[in-house]
């Protein structure tokens, strides 16, 4: 990868005038080139590496404070999924390479093995700080259900319950003796 304004230094280097740089000093420009692409390649390989270690801590971590906010299951999955698949991705987009000429056309990917390795190791540590969470919930739904089915039970057997023949039976005599008593008024009216 060579910058684009390098024809001055090219004409330098090819030019073999007497105004024009020596050999030495031509190669030295060009392994100080040579190093300095190096070290931007090196860079983008740890600032990736750096991203991808931080999108699966990230992750795991997003996926717990969304679980302690009480967000949805689907929802916690969906962020943290997406958080840990995006290196992978990223990493996808920018070695895939598609060419279209008038004879052909051809799809190419840089880098199969890494992006593919990111996802896979992304969707799996994921899949197992979300898994956490989902089997603690499942665990708490059943302790709820286990506190509530005690509950019910508990219920029956110390509270007195009325029959509801007895409920209908004194309804029926609480009419009976509210007409009755109506019936009296009116005759000693």
């Amino acid at each position: 990868m060579l910058p684009p304004n390098n024809d001055e230094l090219d004409d330098l280097i090819n030019d073999n005038g007497s105004t024009g740089i020596n050999e030495t000093t031509a190669n030295y420009l060009q392994r100080m080139e040579a190093r300095l692409y190096a070290d931007i390649e090196a860079r983008k390989r740890i600032d990736s590496g750096l991203l991808f270690l931080s999108c699966q801590v990230g992750s795991a971590s997003l996926a717990w404070l969304l679980f302690s906010m009480q967000i949805s299951i689907s929802i916690i999955l969906a962020m943290s999924m997406i958080l840990a698949l995006l290196p992978g991705l990223i990493d996808c987009g920018e070695t895939f390479h598609f060419e279209l000429s008038s004879e052909r056309w051809s799809l190419s990917h840089g880098k199969p093995l890494v992006a593919v390795g990111k996802l896979a190791i992304g969707g799996v540590f994921s899949w197992n700080s979300t898994q956490k969470i989902v089997a603690e919930v499942r665990a708490t739904e059943s302790q709820i259900q286990d506190t509530y089915a005690q509950i019910k039970a508990a219920q029956n057997t110390n509270a007195f319950a009325i029959p509801q023949a007895l409920l209908i039976a004194a309804a029926g005599i609480i009419v009976i003796g509210i007409l009755v008593i109506s019936t009296r008024k009116k005759l000693n009216v």
